[in-house]
C-alpha cells in the first residue's frame, strides 16, 4: 500500500492532501481527533492551521510514515522526528491510530483474497500474491490482474497501492517500489542487468543500514557491484551464510515460496 498510515489519515482529513505530513510520535487518544472540530462540522472541516507542525515537536519519537510531499524533503520512515523537523519544519504531524490502520489493513487483504486466494501476509500494509492459478492471472504478463486488484482496493477503501509483478518474491518486492504511488511494474529475469543491477544495494530486501554501510566501505554501492564479486569473496567478508545469500540475491535467485495463506480466517 502507498504511504499506508498517512493515506488512511488523508481519508479522515482530506484538507491535508498535497501537504507534507508525517505520522509518528505517539499513539492517538480518542479525544485528540475531535477537539478542534468546528461546531456542527466534521473532521474534514478542521482548519489546516489547527494541526500541529513538526517544527514545534519535542521528544524522541520517530516517523512511522510520511506523505510523498514530505518525502521530497528527505523525510522518511524510521527517521527521528527532531531530525525530520530540521529538514521539513513546515510538515504537519499526526499521532498514530493503529486501530484504524488495522481496520483498513483487514479490508484491503479481504479484497485481495477475493480475487487471488493464495496470499502471504507480510504486515499491516504489504502482501505477496500468487497469480499462477488465478483465471486471467497471466494476461499481459500479470498486468491485467494487477490493475483489477488496484481498482478494487481503491473502490472499496479509497486507498492506492503499487504492485510489482515478477517471477519470484525478491524481484516482486523490488519492482513494487519502481513506480510509486499507484504504479504497476512488470519485471522479468532478463531485466536483471538493466533494471535491477543499477539499483542501490539497500534496495534489496534484507540488506539493512549496517550491511549497506559495510558494503559501501568495500566500494559496493549497487546490486550490480555485489553481483560482480565472487561467492568466496563475499563469504570471506560477510561470513559463510550472509556472503552466500548476497551472492544469490544479487543475481535475483529466490527459491522461496509464499508462506501460505489460502484465504483468510
Amino acid at each position: 500500500m502507498d504511504a499506508f498510515y498517512a493515506s488512511v489519515e488523508l481519508l479522515r482529513y482530506p484538507q491535508l492532501k498535497g501537504l507534507p505530513l508525517v505520522i509518528g510520535g505517539g499513539r492517538r487518544k480518542a479525544d485528540d481527533a475531535i477537539r478542534d472540530v468546528p461546531e456542527g462540522g466534521t473532521l474534514a472541516d478542521i482548519p489546516v492551521a489547527a494541526f500541529p507542525r513538526l517544527k514545534d515537536y519535542a521528544g524522541r519519537g520517530v516517523i512511522t510514515t510520511a506523505t510523498y510531499a514530505a518525502r521530497q524533503f528527505g523525510v522518511g520512515s524510521a527517521m527521528g522526528l527532531m531530525k525530520a523537523a530540521k529538514l521539513c519544519p513546515q510538515a504537519l504531524i499526526l499521532p498514530v491510530d493503529f486501530d484504524e490502520y488495522r481496520r483498513f489493513s483487514r479490508r484491503f487483504k479481504d479484497i485481495v483474497t477475493e480475487l487471488a486466494p493464495v496470499m502471504e501476509d507480510r504486515g499491516v500494509d504489504e502482501v505477496y500474491i500468487d497469480f499462477t492459478d488465478v483465471p486471467g492471472g497471466q494476461r499481459e504478463g500479470g498486468r491485467a490482474l494487477a490493475r483489477l486488484i488496484q481498482r478494487s482496493i481503491l473502490q472499496a477503501t479509497g486507498l492506492t497501492c503499487s504492485i510489482g509483478v515478477a517471477p519470484n518474491k525478491l524481484i516482486a518486492k523490488m519492482a513494487s517500489e519502481f513506480d510509486k504511488p499507484n504504479g504497476i511494474s512488470v519485471v522479468h529475469e532478463e531485466d536483471l542487468r538493466t533494471r535491477i543491477w543499477p539499483l542501490p544495494a539497500r534496495k534489496v530486501n534484507g540488506i539493512g543500514p549496517k550491511a549497506d554501510a559495510r558494503l559501501e566501505a568495500l566500494g559496493l554501492r549497487t546490486v550490480g557491484d555485489i553481483a560482480a564479486r565472487e561467492r568466496d569473496w563475499l563469504m570471506a567478508h560477510f561470513g559463510k551464510a550472509t556472503g552466500a545469500w548476497m551472492h544469490e540475491v544479487s543475481r535475483l535467485i529466490d527459491t522461496g515460496s509464499l508462506s501460505v495463506t489460502t484465504g483468510r480466517s
